[in-house]
C-alpha cells in the first residue's frame, strides 16, 4: 500500500480499510496507561474491531478512515482514526490518534499530526477538531501545542467505567492569507 505521509523519516502512515481494524489490537493493547487513564479499564478484546464502529450515527462509512502508523520493521506503532467532512463540508475530526509506549516522547506525534494535517489540506479540509477527555492533561497541553484552541467542554459523559468532560478543540488547517 503506498504510504500517504511519512513522519521522521522511518514511519508511515497509510489507509486501512475498516476491516482490517482489528490488526489494530495488539498495539491497542500496549497502550494499557491510555486505556486507564481515560476508560477506566484495560482495551477490550475486541477493542480494534470496534474502532470503526464507534463514529457518531448517522455518519457514512466512506467519512471515517483509519491510519496504521508503521516502524521501519512494519510493525503497527500508531493509529489515528478519524472523520472527513464531519460536522460540516471541508471540517474533520479526529477522534484518536494513539502510539504505542516505545515511540512517545520523541515528537513523532508532532511530526504524525503535521503529516496528517497536510493530507488533510490535500483532501480539501480546512479545519481539524480534536476531543480531549478532562482526566488526559498531558494530552490537553500537547494539543494546545500544537496549536488547537479551545472550544468548549461538554458532558460529562460516560466512557468506560469513568465520567468526565471533554474539551472541543479547533485547528484551521489553511491561513487566512491562502483562503480565496
Amino acid at each position: 500500500m503506498r504510504p500517504l505521509f511519512q513522519a521522521q523519516g522511518s514511519f508511515t502512515a497509510e489507509r486501512i480499510e475498516d476491516p482490517e481494524a482489528e490488526r489494530f489490537q495488539p498495539l491497542l493493547e500496549r497502550c494499557e496507561d491510555f486505556f486507564q487513564l481515560c476508560f477506566g479499564r484495560p482495551a477490550r478484546p475486541d477493542e480494534g474491531r470496534q474502532l470503526p464502529l464507534e463514529r457518531p450515527p448517522g455518519v457514512p462509512s466512506e467519512a471515517g478512515h483509519l491510519i496504521a502508523v508503521r516502524d521501519t520493521s512494519g510493525q503497527w506503532v500508531g493509529v489515528l482514526e478519524g472523520l472527513q467532512g464531519y460536522r460540516k463540508p471541508g471540517e474533520a475530526y479526529l477522534g484518536l490518534m494513539l502510539l504505542a509506549p516505545h515511540v512517545r516522547g520523541l515528537g513523532l506525534g508532532a511530526a504524525l499530526l503535521h503529516g496528517y494535517e497536510d493530507w488533510l489540506r490535500s483532501e480539501g479540509m480546512h479545519v481539524l477538531r480534536v476531543g480531549v477527555s478532562e482526566p488526559n492533561t498531558s494530552a490537553l497541553r500537547f494539543w494546545r501545542r500544537m496549536g488547537f484552541e479551545d472550544e468548549e467542554w461538554v458532558g460529562p459523559m460516560r466512557q468506560g467505567e469513568l465520567n468526565y468532560r471533554v474539551l472541543r478543540m479547533r485547528k484551521t488547517l489553511t491561513s487566512p492569507a491562502a483562503t480565496p
